[in-house]
């Protein structure tokens, strides 16, 4: 799906502002707040799961007024368009969207994690730590994990249940990297996520990630592509 299947190939940089303005407005709403603060006392992966939940609804709620249909096609385009203009080349106003999307993870954080974004980390540092991640999840002991996730008792659990229990162990291998960069608990693991994102037009950082995570999914017998899909429509 690209930015076509949402029905819009753009967003100007005025709609882009005004979006993530709104978002950020949504997401300080009291329900969303709330929904933030009650996994304070889960596991990081939950809190993780829950901050991602939480900035997808937002977005969601604010699509329309930009265009874009308040669905996965609509997210997605959305998404590419405004990190399109994110990639601007006025200083300036890419300054500024950085500076939103920073808000909107500063409110993530402070609900889920009770915690502040880490300090921005350099571009060679984001390729370091993504590279790391990779090699983790290549680990041949960890792919025969996630090959015999589907047998012996963990053949009697749901699929929301066997892809939590892969999820899980991702979080895990991916925690144990992050801990030797610096990011260590609950807290790190999320701003090593937010550290990694600021480098989301780095093919390095994130292309490499992605298709470790999916691959591993894949080898757990998960159709991650699929998942996705299901977000928003």
């Amino acid at each position: 799906l690209g930015s076509m299947a949402s029905g819009r190939s753009s967003l100007t940089l005025e709609q882009a502002m005004t979006s993530a303005h709104l978002i950020v407005t949504e997401l300080q709403a009291p329900a969303f707040v709330s929904v933030l603060e009650s996994v304070r006392g889960s596991d990081k992966l939950a809190k993780w799961q829950q901050a991602n939940t939480v900035l997808i609804q937002a977005t969601l709620r604010t699509l329309p007024q930009v265009g874009f249909p308040a669905n996965a096609a609509g997210l997605q385009g959305y998404n590419e368009a405004f990190a399109e203009q994110a990639r601007s080349e006025q200083q300036e106003a890419r300054a500024v969207l950085h500076g939103l999307n920073e808000q909107k993870w500063r409110i993530l954080l402070k609900h889920a994690f009770e915690c502040d974004p880490a300090p921005p980390i350099t571009r060679e540092a984001a390729r370091a730590l993504a590279i790391d991640i990779v090699d983790a999840m290549q680990d041949a002991e960890l792919l025969k994990q996630m090959a015999s996730s589907r047998t012996g008792l963990a053949a009697r659990l749901s699929d929301a249940e066997h892809q939590h229990m892969v999820s899980r162990a991702i979080v895990d291998v991916q925690s144990e990297v992050m801990k030797k960069h610096g990011f260590e608990g609950d807290a790190g693991y999320a701003q090593a996520h937010v550290c990694l994102m600021e480098h989301a037009q780095d093919a390095v950082v994130t292309a490499s990630v992605a298709a470790a995570t999916t691959a591993l999914y894949a080898r757990a017998g998960i159709d991650l592509g699929a998942a996705f899909k299901q977000i928003g429509s």
